[in-house]
This record gives C-alpha cells, structure tokens and sequence, in this order.
C-alpha cells in the first residue's frame, strides 16, 4: 500500500472513485466540481494505491474564510472496499499532513450523514446539518476537529 500526493495521470482512476460512490455519498452533478477541483488543485491532494491502483483519494486547503482553519476536500475510498480500513489510513495520513506543515488550529469538513460517523471516529464533532443539502436523501453535515483533539482511533 502506498500513498502518495496526487499527479494529473491519476484523474481518471480518481473520477472512478467519485462514480464508484454515486449515488449514495455524492449527487451525480457534484462530478463536474470534483473534476474541475482536481484540475485547479488549490492544496495538497493525496492518492491511496494498492496493488498499483488508485483505491482512494482525499486532500485539503487553507480556509478562505478563517486562517489557520485547513478544509478537507473531496476524500472517498472506491466502493468495493469501504470498511477495509483504507480510509481510515489515508484519515490518518491527511491530519498527519496537515498538523505538522502547518499551524492549524482546527480541521474543517462537510460530509453527508452517511459518512459523519467516520469522521467522529477521528474526534471531528458536527457543529451543522441541513436537511438534503446536497441533494434528495443526502444531507450535509459541518463538522470541525480543534487542534489537539485528533481521536487515536
């Protein structure tokens, strides 16, 4: 297993992950924003491969509202293999990344009720929900991880 920072050959495996997962956990017309976030990468982006495939993906950026906040971006782990723990060790991977390169105070995120469990597995806490906020049957839920409170999980 390997995980390593995203390159631009890796787009199409990382738009299989995003179909792999629809509809469920993403809205079918969340798939031109992903691509077009991949394409502009405004932070760091990681890939998970295993076996020389791309299984999972997920990176961050500086808040553009509060500084010294990092938000996680588009992290998901190809459907055949949720609950292998590959997304737990790119979790991991991402805070590891993110608190020591940078002076976070807090690691921010907004996911749907199908994953918010996840992330409270790492210590993130929901601070809003929205009833179908991204789409029909999807929810989106806030949630924020202070600086110091990351879970051992």
């Amino acid at each position: 297993m390997l995980i390593r920072f995203f390159e631009r050959t890796d787009l199409a495996a990382c738009e299989q992950l995003f179909d792999s997962n629809t509809p469920k956990f993403f809205a079918e017309e969340e798939r031109v924003e992903f691509t077009e976030y991949l394409n502009r990468l405004p932070g760091p982006y990681l890939v998970l491969e295993e076996d020389g495939e791309v299984v999972a993906c997920g990176g961050w950026a500086a808040s553009r509202t509060t500084p010294n906040e990092i938000v996680l971006c588009w992290g998901m782990v190809s459907q055949d293999r949720h609950k292998a723990g590959l997304g737990s060790r790119l979790m991991k991977a991402r805070l590891q990344h993110i608190f020591a390169s940078n002076n976070a105070v807090a690691v921010l995120l907004t996911t749907s009720q199908h994953s918010a469990g996840f992330f409270e597995r790492f210590g993130f806490q929901a601070v809003r929900s929205e009833k179908d906020g991204y789409a029909p049957g999807i929810d989106l839920v806030e949630m924020r991880l202070e600086a110091g409170s990351v879970a051992a999980n």
